[in-house]
């Protein structure tokens, strides 16, 4: 057999080699990237959530590859619940900057005032870790600099907004794993995203955020008006005609085929789930015998994909919770994936009323396990966990 490239590309956040069922979602953001370009003017900021594992991060960096296709500035930082919001965002603030500032005195001269507003920016917010631009730099008193997250974000933003649209370009800015930021940050984001918005002309800034399925929920805790801030979208699973290109192209592309058995097989083997399509897809074209995939191949693929999938991605979550919070999803897993209303683990679990299920239910959710899709229920964030559950509590 002749030895060919395995096409697929399991791992978080990699870009897969057909970015199948997406197209409609990067088209509309490229259009926006296009107008707020041509316009000089930002747009209605972004929201993406969904399960892990649907592709919401792959989106980010696609839609960050769409700006620099376009010639645009890209910043995305991951939000995390141990390090505050603004630092990440000076930091990968001060590296775009950096590198635009080094391209010819021009640039120098055009994005001065958002350095120097971004200097202030790190010396409020992270005195400590304050970067150098590799020219002299000075922060701009009154600037950026009040110490109150949101209007030193607004204020920096604009200044970057301005140069932007001096230079004809757009600042497009990234957050993933939005819903592990910190009440008071999401709030600040909030209002600082609000208040660019209301602009009679707003500067050339865009942003988009991407999260678990409860962060409209969290964003909303944080400022109410966030439900009509943000344009939201959800990144769900793939339909089968998506999930049958996701698994064909790549194949026909490196010069192989799918038999008609193998490939019904192994769309039903992962259905639609991205995560499931990349690791199962690499397997079975690790373990196929001839340029033909058979159902012999699906087979043992699925077989091996599935022992690393438990191990990578269910195992880890599973043993780091507690025997409660173990005893509570294995009480959700009964409904096969379906959400678990409240009312029911109450009686599964032997308990009295959901207060005394609530503690966990909050753990769960904390830690990214668990979310609330509607008031009163509760369901797994990652597909296929209460199919890893049962098999463990047979």
């Amino acid at each position: 057999m002749e030895y060919l490239l395995n096409p697929f590309k399991p791992g978080a956040g990699r870009i897969p080699p057909e970015l199948a069922g997406r197209a409609q979602l990067v088209a509309e953001f490229r259009q926006m990237l296009f107008q707020a370009r041509e316009t000089g003017e930002g747009d209605r900021p972004w929201i993406l959530t969904g399960l892990r594992g649907v592709g919401k991060t792959v989106l980010l960096n696609q839609l960050g590859r769409e700006a620099t296709e376009l010639k645009l500035m890209f910043v995305k930082v991951e939000a995390s619940a141990s390090a505050p919001l603004a630092n990440s965002l000076a930091k990968e603030l001060h590296l775009a900057l950096r590198r635009v500032l080094s391209t010819s005195d021009k640039a120098k001269k055009i994005w001065h005032a958002s350095a120097r507003a971004l200097r202030s920016f790190q010396l409020r917010v992270d005195p400590t870790g304050a970067y150098s631009f590799g020219v002299t730099v000075e922060p701009q008193l009154g600037v950026a600099d009040s110490g109150d997250l949101a209007t030193d974000l607004q204020e920096l933003l604009e200044r970057i907004g301005l140069a932007a649209r001096e230079e004809n370009t757009v600042l497009l800015l990234a957050v993933d794993e939005l819903q592990e930021a910190t009440a008071p940050d999401l709030a600040s984001l909030n209002m600082a995203l609000h208040n660019l918005g209301q602009s009679i002309s707003p500067v050339p800034v865009l942003f988009v955020g991407a999260g678990l399925p409860s962060l409209p929920a969290v964003l909303a805790d944080a400022t109410s008006y966030a439900e009509r801030l943000y344009d939201y979208r959800r990144i769900g699973l793939l339909d089968e005609t998506a999930t049958t290109t996701a698994l064909v192209v790549p194949v026909q592309s490196n010069g192989a085929e799918w038999s008609e058995g193998a490939l019904n097989e192994a769309v039903d083997a992962t259905g639609g789930y991205p995560y499931f399509i990349q690791a199962y897809g690499s397997y079975i074209w690790a373990a196929r015998a001839t340029n033909l995939i058979s159902l012999d191949d699906v087979e043992i693929g699925v077989e091996s994909a599935r022992a690393e999938v438990d191990r990578g991605l269910y195992q880890s979550r599973w043993e780091r919770s507690s025997p409660t919070q173990q005893a509570f999803m294995a009480a959700m897993a009964l409904d096969a994936g379906d959400p678990s209303a409240m009312s029911e683990l109450v009686v599964r679990l032997g308990k009295k009323s959901t207060t005394d299920i609530s503690v966990n239910r909050r753990d769960l959710i904390r830690s990214g396990l668990i979310y609330m899709p509607q008031r009163g229920s509760v369901a797994f964030t990652v597909p296929g966990m209460h199919d890893f559950i049962t098999r463990q509590e047979a």
